[in-house]
């Protein structure tokens, strides 16, 4: 890889793990317990991108209901609760290429997870797919005060390396990947250069990116970096 970018921040849902399928199923089974439906088309449709409050806040209030604290806390709880035992009693394994890639930028590259997912599942889920040493940050839902798609989750995760290598970094410095159409809207927002890969939603509905590739092998994105590149 070329010395630009200094720093590549990952989504992680979707972009480092399929495990979108799981948290469909959580997050399906957690309102099935307050009697509301959610389809896969709509999870897909309206929720990617946001993390869990955000998405449960979403769905109460397309539905017309009040979500009350103690609601809240009770289905917060229980999504946590069914995503574990999803994560726990299936095989897990990394997005075609990410291995390779993280692998191959580690060394010379500081790496950060940014997700709307909770620290635990998260913390499973690499330690699952051997990638876990690779990211000295990651920064979960429980580490921001506004989840995603606001750009709050991706500016800490660059403070906070820059923390650790010493030195300054500015969004420019930086390339995050997302695969979610609001967050690369936000992020870009916030000046990030963007890589969007089209594992959950179509290229034509990821246009706001800078750069769009079909997969994570690190041909692909070799090409896509050297046309991103802004700095030397």
């Amino acid at each position: 890889m070329p010395s630009w970018p200094r720093a590549v921040l990952f989504d992680f849902d979707g972009v480092i793990v399929n495990s979108e399928p799981l948290h469909f199923l959580a997050f399906y089974d957690a309102l099935a317990d307050e009697k509301i439906e959610l389809t896969e088309e709509q999870y897909y449709r309206d929720l990617i991108g946001f993390d869990d409050r955000g998405a449960f806040r979403a769905v109460f209030e397309l539905h017309g209901r009040t979500l009350d604290p103690p609601t809240f806390l009770r289905v917060m709880a229980a999504k946590k609760r069914k995503m574990m035992n999803q994560i726990r009693s299936r095989r897990h394994s990394a997005l075609p290429g990410v291995e390779e890639l993280v692998r191959g930028l580690w060394r010379d590259h500081a790496l950060a997870i940014c997700s709307g997912a909770l620290r635990d599942e998260i913390e499973v889920m690499l330690e699952a797919v051997s990638l876990r040493d690779c990211f000295p940050v990651i920064v979960a839902a429980e580490d921001v005060t506004v989840g995603k798609p606001d750009p709050q989750g991706y500016l800490l995760a660059m403070k906070l390396l820059a923390g650790k290598l010493h030195q300054k970094l500015t969004p420019s410095d930086c390339l995050v990947v997302e695969d979610a159409p609001a967050v690369v809207r936000s992020v870009r927002a916030a000046g990030f250069p963007v890589l969007a890969v089209t594992t959950t939603y179509s290229a034509e509905k990821l246009g706001d990116a800078n750069y769009i590739v079909r997969s994570l092998h690190p041909e692909i994105v070799m090409k896509a970096v050297k046309r991103l590149k802004v700095a030397t």
